[in-house]
């Protein structure tokens, strides 16, 4: 489905929740259409949030039912007159969110096996690892970031009137001031405290999870309702952090685990040709962007047979 057609959708649901009639079957299959895809939640919760900064939906709560368009009226709407009042709806939303000067929004983006320092308006610092993609709001008002994919380390500046949020997934990191980095694959986000105090939260409001408040040497690793809260070490979220030296470290990882990993940083893929490789379990530090050094070591240590091909390193028994 294109991109234009689910923000009509999130419109869609949008005004029909602030309709005096909305009921609990109505919210229901909002939640349907919310959980068939990130996409849909998204471009809900994009809108929903740009809205209410400008204050849409606090002037239809404002309108009184008598004055509202009945709900059957709208079927009387010729479809192509539905399609293009949704449609300049979607185009303002998209506006107010995209070009407003006061948002102040930048687009930062690193290609696989990059990494990038930047800093931002308020003092803090960001730095990106591989295949990352992150939009930054930091103005006067507001101190927020959307990690879209990827991985970024942050050290935040303390401002008790700005709390810095990082929007990852269906989920909420705010902080005053702290150094944590958020990784995000896909649906699942992993937030590691290296100092200071940041609360998980989930990002919608109605949502059942429950906020996690961290500090140092924690890590929460969470995915749809499910938050796992790890009270880890200094040592284990600074071999989370290695990749910021260029290096990965691995303690009693599947080689599974550790190929993945690995393929995040480079172009040439390590395959793991059976099972029974695949759970070897392995430990130590090694260069990031050097997968090939990586596979001959496995060979010499644990006897495996390394095959090169075309953008492959296969590794199997």
């Amino acid at each position: 489905m294109s991109v234009e057609r689910i923000e009509q959708q999130a419109v869609h649901w949008l005004e029909r929740r602030e309709q005096p009639e909305w009921s609990a079957v109505d919210q229901a299959a909002l939640d349907v259409w919310l959980d068939e895809a990130t996409e849909h939640k998204l471009a809900y919760w994009r809108l929903e949030h740009g809205w209410a900064k400008v204050g849409r939906l606090a002037a239809l709560r404002e309108v009184p039912p008598a004055t509202r368009t009945p709900r059957r009226s709208l079927r009387l709407w010729r479809p192509a007159a539905i399609a293009a009042s949704l449609a300049a709806v979607v185009a303002v939303g998209l506006l107010l969110l995209d070009i407003l000067p006061d948002q102040g929004r930048e687009h930062y983006e690193t290609p696989v096996g990059g990494r990038q320092t930047l800093p931002l308006r308020d003092g803090s610092r960001v730095e990106l690892s591989t295949d990352t993609r992150m939009r930054a709001a930091v103005t006067e008002e507001v101190r927020e970031i959307w990690l879209d994919r990827g991985e970024a380390y942050f050290e935040v500046r303390h401002d008790a009137q700005r709390p810095f949020v990082v929007w990852a997934g269906d989920r909420k990191v705010t902080v005053l001031g702290t150094k944590f980095s958020v990784r995000r694959d896909g649906d699942a986000v992993r937030v590691a405290v290296a100092e200071g105090r940041v609360r998980v939260e989930p990002a919608k409001s109605d949502a059942p999870m429950r906020p996690e408040v961290l500090g140092q040497g924690d890590i929460v690793v969470a995915k749809g309702v499910s938050t796992l809260v790890a009270s880890a070490s200094v040592e284990q979220v600074a071999n989370a952090l290695s990749w910021r030296r260029g290096m990965l470290s691995f303690d009693q990882t599947t080689l599974a685990e550790a190929a993945a990993e690995f393929n995040r940083y480079n172009a040439t893929k390590l395959v793991l040709g059976d099972p029974g490789a695949a759970q070897i379990r392995i430990g130590g530090t090694f260069e990031a962007e050097n997968a090939d050094a990586f596979a001959r070591l496995l060979g010499s240590a644990y006897g495996l047979r390394v095959e090169h091909r075309d953008g492959e390193i296969e590794i199997s028994r």
